[in-house]
């Protein structure tokens, strides 16, 4: 039944998509992060829908005969130069044949992610794009909060599929999740939804909870951090947040605390000491390769393995983004990586503080400093997990792209500056703007009556 559900909702909208290329870039963004063909039992599980979106969006590109334009945006320039860097690299890696699956996928997240800056380029489209990919990466947070919550924190919640196929890829999604949840709750659409909102927020803190990934639990710890930083209400969140801490921890079961506090003892953990050597097996790789590294995958390549583990060890997956690039890259392509990092986070920050002024644009300011937020818990999760081809990592530096394209035109439009409501009530009434004293008004004494008559009138 899940098969055919899924089925019908993507052939009933993918011939829209050729009218409408938004539409499908929104089925690109629900597929890719909710994954709901991999929630089916039967035919749609290894179904390549996303291939069929993915001519259905570029075909309605072609049909559409609207102006088409990449924002010029240094992250744009990043992502291209990084691009064209991989292609190089897959060309000369250890087995080109073994490393174009990766290659593939890699492909088509950065070239959907030139076709999103390209389509979704109005306030109304951005927004769409948001709620898709909120209401997709919250649906996976509510099953696993309360899923959390059901087994008291005993049961382990396991990846939702695709490039979260893992506890600590979707540990580190929910924490990148977080900022964005609480985007919602300080912009919802209607105020209705701002508690719900606050819910998912909760559910997002329990799904990584409940991963049990030490990963994902640095990574929520530095968008917390970052997040006591950039706010103004540092005394409200320190008051909320030790509570919950204290009484998670307190509540939490003796296998989840004993997961955590194995990482005061990384030497004797056999899963640190395996990234160990999957890191060493990196810096010996780029030490006979430094500028193109090995190619996608090199760290599965049977010959590359025999070169480069260290004698008396076993090769894994790389487990931490930067050795996952700098092995498959080299030095080149690690710095490109970088600077596209970088780039998102600082580029974030400037559109956030030139779009807080103003009422019409305030919504896209804190849109940026949510994608700060969750960059800072991509860079601090990936430490330990491989997802440098993650297509969330991509999604943040679009929304930023988009924000500062957004809001130039809206300023260039015309913006009033930012006041609070409060503000605007004391400013409307004369009343409302007058300081209160203790002795009260000053007396003074009455204004004799008006005339009514004229002087022609005596």
């Amino acid at each position: 039944m899940r098969d055919v559900v899924v089925a019908l909702i993507m052939f009933g909208w993918l011939p829209i998509a050729l009218f409408k290329p938004y539409v499908g870039v929104l089925l690109w963004d629900w597929l890719s992060h909710m994954n709901p063909h991999k929630q089916a039992y039967g035919f749609a599980r290894y179904f390549g829908f996303l291939n069929f979106v993915v001519v259905a969006t570029l075909a309605g590109m072609l049909l559409d005969r609207g102006k088409k334009s990449l924002p010029a945006h240094p992250i744009v320039i990043a992502i291209a130069l990084y691009f064209v860097w991989t292609c190089v690299t897959t060309i000369f890696a250890y087995d080109p044949a073994y490393s174009f699956n990766k290659f593939n996928h890699a492909f088509k997240v950065m070239l959907f992610a030139f076709v999103v800056m390209i389509v979704m380029q109005s306030p109304n489209r951005l927004k769409a794009y948001i709620w898709v990919l909120i209401v997709s990466m919250g649906y996976i947070a509510i099953k696993g909060g309360l899923f959390t919550l059901a087994t008291g924190g005993l049961g382990r919640v396991q990846g939702a599929g695709g490039m979260m196929a893992d506890n600590n890829q979707l540990a580190v999604a929910m924490a990148m999740t977080l900022p964005l949840s609480l985007y919602l709750y300080a912009n919802p659409p209607h105020r209705l939804l701002k508690w719900p909102a606050a819910f998912l927020a909760l559910t997002v803190i329990l799904s990584v909870i409940g991963t049990q990934s030490r990963g994902g639990f640095a990574a929520m710890a530095a968008v917390f951090f970052m997040l006591a930083l950039k706010t103004k209400r540092k005394f409200t969140l320190i008051a909320v947040m030790i509570p919950l801490v204290a009484g998670g921890i307190y509540f939490a079961p003796d296998s989840w605390k004993a997961r955590i506090e194995s990482s005061e003892k990384t030497t004797e953990d056999s899963s640190f000491r395996g990234r160990v050597v999957m890191w060493k097996f990196s810096s010996n790789l780029v030490a006979d390769h430094p500028i193109e590294g090995g190619g996608y995958d090199v760290f599965y390549v049977q010959r590359a393995r025999e070169l480069f583990t260290p004698p008396g060890e076993r090769a894994r997956a790389p487990h931490s983004i930067y050795f996952e690039v700098l092995g498959e890259h080299g030095y080149v392509g690690l710095v490109l990586f970088l600077t596209m990092l970088f780039t998102g986070w600082y580029s974030g920050g400037t559109a956030a503080k030139q779009f807080r002024p103003y009422n019409e644009t305030r919504w896209l300011a804190d849109l940026c400093t949510a994608c700060q937020l969750s960059l800072v818990g991509y860079a601090a999760g990936g430490l330990t997990v491989n997802i440098a081809t993650f297509d969330y990592f991509y999604d943040l530096l679009i929304i930023i792209v988009l924000c500062k394209q957004i809001g130039d035109q809206l300023v260039a439009k015309g913006v009033t500056a930012y006041t609070k409501k409060n503000d605007d009530v004391e400013d409307a009434t004369s009343e409302g703007s007058k300081k209160w004293s203790p002795a009260g008004p000053k007396w003074s004494p009455p204004r004799p009556a008006a005339r009514t008559g004229s002087a022609t009138s005596r």
